[in-house]
């Protein structure tokens, strides 16, 4: 659906972003990732045909972005990072302002909104002023205003920033029903599990490159690689000073801790089966073993230096 190759874009002497090169599926959900001034909205921007890359492609369901931006737009729903200076409109005269920026009919506009307004649980708010609203609603708002035209591909930048918990969970699901329809969804976001729950694919920038992309478990295994995992076990009082004895002695063991029965360590291995053998092997009875999985935060953390543009 996505095609990006090498692209790259310096504004004055700040080079934004540095020979991406990307491919995003039909139907997917890919979240963003990296810290801010990375580049990541430098990279919607370019897609969504509101900047030229100095060097490189971007296209758009086979078309390219710098020569066809008018079809690409149609296909397309943009929603920045921030609200901007909030109209004094209703709801829906927001959202009506918008379907005629997009050349949809007025007897069919009304349907349109309607529809939005519905997908975005906004039709008891549609006749409140915009500037009443808290920022959860003016987030859906502007979902809203960006699904009006029903684009294929939506590219939300930060669409859950400043939200409290609950309106993040709306949001997310707000998200999940429209992948469920077959969009195609982009979105940035600092909230990690938020894309971790909800996300096919993550793509990590920094310093205006890509450092990492993949499926999530993929990455996951990546980490798991060149990373250390922590390890609980639970054993009986009668085994657990030779499950301490065996565990020192192992150079594959360090940061060993214990608490009454319950003993917790860190190991380099990829795989601690090698340490659980040892284990039986000297007759220490395991009531529970546990590894703890890296998350997209520990992908983000070991992968990125905090680099901004």
């Amino acid at each position: 659906m996505i095609r990006i190759r090498n692209v790259s874009k310096t504004y004055d002497t700040l080079r934004a972003v540095r020979n991406i090169s990307l491919d995003i599926e039909r139907g997917a959900m890919v979240g963003f990732v990296g810290p801010n001034g990375a580049g990541k909205t430098t990279l919607f921007k370019m897609i969504a045909t509101l900047v030229k890359p100095d060097t490189g492609t971007v296209h758009v369901d086979g078309k390219d972005a710098r020569f066809f931006p008018a079809p690409i737009r149609k296909k397309l729903g943009f929603m920045p990072a921030e609200f901007g200076k909030v109209p004094h409109m209703t709801v829906t005269e927001y959202l009506s302002y918008f379907g005629a920026a997009h050349g949809i009919p007025g007897d069919r506009r009304a349907s349109r909104i309607e529809d939005v307004l519905m997908l975005t649980d906004l039709t008891d708010r549609a006749d409140m002023p915009v500037a009443a609203g808290s920022t959860g609603i003016k987030q859906r708002v502007l979902i809203a205003k960006t699904l009006i035209h029903d684009p294929e591909i939506l590219l939300l930048d930060e669409p859950a920033a400043g939200l409290d918990p609950r309106a993040r969970v709306e949001i997310r699901e707000i998200l999940k029903e429209l992948n469920k329809i077959g969009k195609t969804i982009l979105l940035s976001s600092h909230i990690l599990a938020d894309l971790e729950e909800i996300c096919d694919s993550i793509v990590i920038i920094e310093h205006g490159q890509r450092i990492l992309s993949g499926d999530l478990d993929e990455l996951k295994d990546r980490l798991r690689e060149d990373s250390y995992k922590d390890i609980q076990i639970e054993t009986t009082e009668k085994a657990i000073d030779k499950a301490l004895a065996v565990l020192k002695s192992n150079r594959d063991v360090s940061h060993l801790d214990r608490q009454r029965r319950k003993i917790s360590f860190r190991t380099t291995l990829p795989n601690a089966n090698p340490i659980l053998l040892a284990l039986i092997q000297n007759e220490v009875e395991i009531k529970r073993w546990n590894e703890e999985e890296p998350d997209l935060e520990d992908v983000f953390m070991k992968r990125t230096k905090g680099v901004i543009g």
